[in-house]
């Protein structure tokens, strides 16, 4: 038999220890010392936690500009491009696009394509000229001034102008994109915002470059370099050049030398563009739509609340804090990641983050059940966490690893609305991060800090011991 209201068997001896009694203290507890170093290290991991959460509150603000500023959320501009050729891959060139935007800076561009090639930009950002240099054939050339035949163009080139635009046809290259490894942008001086470029060229282009510039050295001839038909830069060759490498005076604006940068990553578009649009974009969740999502979120909270605390009793109220913890840190993550420029906020990245974010809680969950199991059938409330999380340690580190590697795959494998990376996947390696930090961080530790209060009053929180016959 078992005296309900005290939780001990008929011989009053309490499953949980020797004498019914509370449990012996440590000898820092006897010795009136100061705390037991088991209190102290709860207390250090509620105080990190605590230190998490705020700094998690004060990476989201402010949320409009740090987890809002998404086209789904801002709005923006949409700039749309028609395919010059009708049956030209559109999908690869939306590929190129995409990545020369990325590198000119232009955060959470979408790009895609169809009939032609649209870029939808969020706002605020001033990326007109980015998406004019990434919508570009981007052809890099080299041309020796004696192979162009337009005299007009050939005179102001020789007097020192550029941007000087070559008719098709009216020169000939003898180097492109394809001989070429890289294309530096380099600063003129300090006190100007004006580029040149180090052009650094592959091994066969670097023997026909030491070829022409051997020719040209003892007459004073000049080399021309010509992005997408238009003459940037012309210098003279004194020297042959034979390393390779070349740096080359121009004044070229930064988005205009990263964009032939970019360019020589990239190659030349697969389809050329022709002449784009550009419209405002409105964003597609309002905000009375955000303030709907809020209040069904906070409604979601309450009810899970009342849930736990009708079959955890007072130790739902752990399981509620983990679950908290949970969200503010996934909150923060990502928050981190968007700051960084990582994470793009979309309304398919949030839906992923709420589910990852409850798929952690459950495992969360399911250790604290764990928990309680281990105290109904007698184990110490103090060591219950720990063979808890002894027993469910596989599966609790294969499921984050699962989380891990499945979130980085989707990130940089599964392009999602055009994004050159799936911001959701980023949501999945957060999750695992912040469920693993609310549990050995919020929910054990609370749980051996009230290990007194359940040995007190076990039915209160739900873990009054077992007979043997409910076992």
């Amino acid at each position: 038999m078992r005296d309900e209201k005290n939780g001990k068997g008929a011989t009053g001896v309490s499953r949980w220890g020797a004498a019914a009694g509370p449990a012996p203290r440590s000898k820092a507890g006897q010795a009136g010392r100061g705390v037991p170093s088991d209190a102290r290290s709860q207390i250090a991991a509620l105080a990190v936690a605590v230190v998490l959460l705020v700094a998690s509150v004060l990476l989201a603000l402010p949320p409009a500009e740090v987890l809002g500023w998404g086209v789904d959320f801002a709005g923006g501009t949409s700039y749309s491009y028609p395919l010059a050729d009708g049956g030209a891959d559109s999908a690869a060139t939306a590929a190129a696009v995409r990545s020369r935007l990325s590198a000119l800076g232009v955060r959470g561009a979408r790009v895609g394509s169809g009939e032609g090639v649209t870029v939808e930009v969020p706002a605020g950002q001033d990326a007109a000229d980015a998406v004019e240099v990434a919508t570009r054939p981007g052809r890099v050339e080299l041309v020796r001034l004696d192979a162009i035949s337009d005299a007009d163009a050939l005179a102001r080139v020789q007097a020192g102008a550029s941007g000087v635009a070559l008719a098709e046809g009216s020169y000939e290259a003898f180097l492109d994109n394809s001989s070429i490894a890289s294309v530096q942008p380099v600063r003129l001086s300090a006190s100007s915002d004006l580029y040149g470029m180090q052009i650094t060229f592959t091994s066969e282009g670097a023997e026909a470059f030491a070829e022409v510039t051997s020719e040209l050295a003892p007459v004073g001839g000049q080399v021309a370099v010509v992005f997408d038909g238009t003459v940037v830069a012309a210098a003279g060759v004194s020297d042959p050049i034979t390393d390779g490498v070349v740096t080359v005076s121009a004044d070229l604006s930064l988005t205009d030398a990263a964009g032939m940068q970019a360019a020589v990553r990239t190659g030349v578009l697969p389809a050329e563009l022709g002449e784009g649009t550009v419209a405002p974009l409105a964003a597609s969740v309002s905000g009375a739509g955000l303030l709907r999502a809020l209040v069904v979120a906070g409604v979601v909270a309450l009810v899970v609340l009342v849930a736990l605390l009708a079959t955890m009793r007072l130790l739902g109220l752990v399981a509620y804090a983990g679950l908290v913890s949970v969200a503010v840190l996934e909150v923060g993550g990502l928050a981190a990641l968007s700051r960084a420029g990582l994470f793009v906020p979309t309304v398919t990245a949030y839906v992923v983050a709420a589910i990852v974010v409850c798929a952690a809680f459950l495992e969360l969950l399911r250790v604290l059940w764990r928990v309680r199991s281990c105290v109904r059938g007698g184990t110490d409330p103090r060591d219950a966490g720990r063979v808890a999380l002894r027993r469910l340690a596989r599966e609790l580190g294969v499921i984050a690893v699962a989380f891990v590697a499945g979130g980085i795959a989707l990130f940089l494998l599964v392009p999602e609305g055009g994004l050159a990376s799936n911001p959701a996947g980023l949501a999945w390696p957060v999750a695992a991060v912040a469920g693993a930090l609310a549990l050995l961080l919020v929910c054990l530790p609370l749980t051996r800090a009230c290990s007194r209060a359940m040995r007190a009053n076990p039915d209160a929180w739900g873990v009054a011991p077992r007979d043997e016959g409910d076992r």
